[in-house]
């Protein structure tokens, strides 16, 4: 797979331009993670209706205002059942670091993941809460659309957004 580097207002991203080779990466490596969070979780891969939908996504490589880019508030606002793990902090501690490190050192990023219908951003949030931070107006997203309007709606469950969650809470957990 041919990943050449991009610049785009001064931030480098690793990018995947071809669809085809874009739709392999999220089917095959983005799937894993999300299919294992959904295990995690105890639910079936097999049932999540998120991961029914990714084989049907277009992707393709774009450039987005960052300002279009909507958050879940469900993730956002996320607190473990026993208050040890709480998304925004984790998210806060981690983007301050990952803006530490982009504006010392030439680091190259992937781009966000964003959901076409509602423009809600799926993977990402460390790198998106850092772009912010230094003001960045435009990032690379990978964005997916489904051609079928009722697969459409099924990409925003409960489901989808525990995975970007169970995720995050690995990253802290000792």
């Amino acid at each position: 797979m041919n990943t050449p580097i991009r610049r785009l207002d001064e931030v480098a991203y690793w990018v995947i331009e071809d669809h085809d080779s874009i739709h392999d990466f999220i089917n095959n490596e983005l799937r894993k993670e999300w299919e294992e969070d959904a295990r995690t979780e105890h639910r079936n891969p097999e049932e999540d209706t998120w991961l029914k939908t990714l084989s049907k996504r277009r992707w393709k490589l774009t450039r987005v205002e960052m300002g279009r880019i909507n958050l879940d508030p469900q993730i956002m606002n996320y607190r473990d059942v026993e208050g040890r793990y709480v998304f925004q902090e984790s998210l806060a501690i981690r983007s301050q670091e990952l803006k530490k490190t982009m504006e010392r050192f030439a680091v190259v990023i992937w781009p966000l993941v964003v959901k076409a219908e509602g423009f809600m951003l799926v993977d990402g949030y460390c790198r998106y809460t850092a772009l912010k931070a230094l003001r960045v107006s435009r990032t690379y997203a990978y964005v997916g659309s489904v051609s079928d309007p009722k697969l459409g709606t099924q990409g925003n469950s409960l489901a989808s957004k525990h995975r970007t969650i169970i995720k995050e809470k690995r990253r802290i957990q000792p």
